[in-house]
């Protein structure tokens, strides 16, 4: 059971209503989160909590589905609330009942790791100050999840009994090698960042662009935030191209299906040959996060010698999608401009 809500939810009540008349229940793990101040001076007053309406609950549907598949439970409840929240109320509840007590603390673990890490929620601190930022890394949050992969539990008997027909005639996949760290010495790149939201001072994603192409040794010419308007757009990339002659445009934003998400109609138009494939390799590794990779239309296409990636505008989206393909852009940009395989 899923629920996203404004109100303030009781644990009790919650309880009542989860575990009333089913007998075989003989364990019950709970999980409450509290709005807390990560600051050492108490400054922080208030959180204000933003979600996506519809894929917020998709995801938490499909980490409640995965965690049922995976552990032998009887419920399974995740409560989150959003709106504005001061520090000390109860902000999100997982609860998982089993027979047993292990498959509980199992199941319950597992939702809240995976709700951490995949699941859309914007939070914004606000200070007594009034100074308001937005957080936007949960430290451990991908340690838990590698914890999950590296450390996966047989699924419980009856998960194991209801599959063991459809893999009598599968193989398992091989795991893909990780990618080589990208070597982008000499490449000069452009960060375009599309947002009717977002300044200089919000653009995490463009920030972790930022310091990600640093890292593998690109130099950053240029970098600016504009809103979502598709001539803005394209004239601002030809000027980049033609006049700045960069190597890499890394776009972050506008690439959903919302009536002012353009970025790939505005790359197209200025482009003459895209790359499907490098398209195709930044949702699939998107798929490992999160099905709602599949809403994502950005495109990667050259306009003369100059490569155009569209990322998505989240910051964990656009470094995701960026480290599926970053070591293959070097080698991109030389068959550009007519060097061969090697």
């Amino acid at each position: 059971m899923i629920r996203v809500q404004q109100e303030r939810f009781s644990l009790e009540d919650e309880l009542d209503l989860l575990l009333r008349d089913n007998p075989k229940v003989g364990g019950v793990v709970t999980f409450l989160g509290l709005v807390r101040d990560f600051t050492t001076s108490a400054d922080v007053t208030t959180l204000l909590l933003e979600h996506y309406p519809g894929m917020t609950e998709s995801e938490l549907a499909n980490i409640e589905q995965s965690a049922r598949s995976r552990f032998d439970v009887e419920e399974i409840l995740v409560v989150h609330r959003v709106g504005r929240l001061t520090v000390g109320e109860p902000i999100v509840l997982v609860v998982a009942a089993a027979s047993h007590r292990a498959e509980a603390f199992l199941a319950c673990r597992y939702v809240i790791d995976h709700l951490k890490h995949k699941a859309t929620f914007w939070k914004k601190e606000i200070l007594r100050s009034g100074e308001e930022r937005w957080i936007h890394s949960c430290p451990g949050c991908e340690a838990a999840i590698d914890n999950w992969q590296e450390n996966a539990s047989p699924p419980s008997a009856t998960a194991q009994a209801a599959h063991a027909n459809d893999c009598r005639h599968h193989h398992p996949a091989e795991p893909m090698a990780a990618p080589p760290l990208p070597m982008w010495q000499g490449l000069r790149l452009g960060i375009l960042t599309l947002s009717d939201s977002r300044s200089a001072s919000t653009d995490q994603s463009g920030q972790t662009l930022f310091q990600l192409a640093g890292q593998w040794g690109g130099e950053v010419v240029v970098r600016q935030v504009i809103p979502d308007n598709q001539s803005d757009i394209q004239q601002l990339l030809v000027d980049w191209v033609d006049r700045l002659q960069l190597d890499l445009i890394l776009t972050t934003g506008g690439t959903g299906p919302g009536p002012r998400d353009v970025t790939p109609e505005a790359t197209r138009a200025v482009c003459q040959r895209e790359m499907p494939g490098f398209a195709e390799q930044i949702r699939s590794s998107g798929l490992q996060q999160t099905r709602n990779a599949l809403f994502t239309r950005g495109v990667a296409a050259f306009r003369g010698t100059t490569l155009i990636v569209n990322l998505p505008g989240s910051t964990r989206g656009a470094s995701h999608s960026l480290k599926a393909i970053a070591d293959l852009v070097p080698h991109a940009l030389r068959m550009a401009k007519g060097g061969g395989h090697h």
